[in-house]
């Protein structure tokens, strides 16, 4: 079973309040978790590619699963979906695309590109940690993720 093993994720998110939020929800089911914590696309494909500063791979391991912010400064979540997505070696990663937006346009463009989930993320603390919650309960107890 998929909570029996601890699970690696990278958390591309510009603002510091929700990504805390995230990796508190993400390391409650089994505190051998890990979480690794980015600010934007460039910084997560330099991680995930092993690229300075994150050359250590022992330190910086490849994730079972991305959460990816769309809006986002630099280079923003669909630009860094398309990226992982094209690319051979990061292409079976799940990415789950965490947005603000509800607008169907930028929905469909996630899943056209490969995502593996989309959710919204609510404005009242309180909903945005249920859902958080809820999102890391599918991914890190219930789904299979593939395994690197």
């Amino acid at each position: 079973m998929n909570n029996l093993r601890p699970i690696a994720a990278l958390m591309v998110e510009d603002n510091v309040d929700h990504a805390q939020l995230m990796m508190d929800a993400f390391n409650e089911f089994n505190i051998k978790n890990s979480i690794e914590h980015v600010l934007d696309g460039e910084q997560a494909i330099a991680y995930l590619n092993n690229s300075s500063p994150y050359e250590d791979k022992s330190q910086y391991i490849r994730p079972d699963i991305v959460f990816l912010d769309i809006r986002m400064p630099r280079q923003g979540g669909i630009e860094t979906l398309k990226i992982i997505k094209n690319d051979e070696n990061l292409r079976d990663i799940p990415v789950v695309m965490i947005s603000t937006s509800t607008i169907n346009p930028d929905i469909q463009e996630c899943y056209r590109l490969g995502a593996s989930g989309y959710v919204t993320k609510p404005l009242q603390f309180e909903e945005f940690s249920r859902k958080m919650k809820e999102l890391n309960y599918y991914w890190v107890l219930t789904s299979e993720l593939p395994k690197a």
